[in-house]
């Protein structure tokens, strides 16, 4: 009898002990979700040093492999300017299924940066931008990037992986070398030098 009546207050202990802890993780888990989903990008980063993607060794074996404006090498070597088909900012048409649409391009450390949202927007991939923070989420069916403005680090599908520069802040916008998120989702961007255009193509 002793016996048993110990069994059920330990039960019931365990039980009081463990179900306040479900409750409340679970509380804090749909609280993340909805609040700030993009948490998990600073989680990552505190682990990372302050978000720069780093690799000297790297980079010194691999100094004098150019990375392009055009094709995100997934690599931190070095981009070269003068390959870029302009050097000043400016509003450029960008072209896509016989679409058109002009955006405000930034030359800037051997690469075209644009904005982020309105490039996820034209090629039809979902989005969302944390003002406050300076994060972009984009993302299609398979593919999800996550990008601050003022780090070099994308995270591709959650995983950290290298921009050739630094995504910057202009205009309430984060700008990212145009060819990141072009590549990730899946299309090819080049200079139309007769038409002085970008055009998008979906790689086949």
């Amino acid at each position: 009898m002793k016996v048993s009546k110990c069994k059920w207050i330990i039960s019931v202990l365990i039980l009081l002990i463990l179900f306040p802890s479900v409750n409340i993780a679970k509380a804090d888990d749909d609280d993340e979700y909805d609040h700030d989903k993009h948490e998990r990008y600073e989680k990552y980063e505190e682990d990372d040093d302050e978000g720069e993607y780093e690799n000297r060794n790297y980079i010194q074996e691999n100094q004098f492999l150019p990375s392009y404006w055009n094709i995100w090498t997934r690599d931190t070597s070095t981009s070269i300017i003068e390959n870029l088909p302009f050097q000043e900012a400016k509003e450029v048409t960008v072209e896509m299924n016989g679409k058109n649409e002009s955006f405000y391009i930034v030359p800037f450390d051997g690469q075209l940066l644009i904005s982020g949202e309105k490039l996820a927007d034209f090629i039809g991939a979902k989005y969302i931008f944390y003002q406050e923070s300076r994060i972009l989420e984009a993302s299609t069916d398979q593919v999800e990037l996550i990008i601050r403005a003022g780090s070099n680090a994308v995270y591709e599908n959650m995983v950290k992986t290298p921009m050739p520069t630094k995504a910057q802040y202009f205009e309430k916008s984060v700008f990212l070398p145009i060819s990141v998120m072009t590549n990730a989702f899946g299309y090819r961007v080049n200079w139309d030098e007769a038409n002085g255009n970008i055009k998008i193509e979906k790689i086949l």
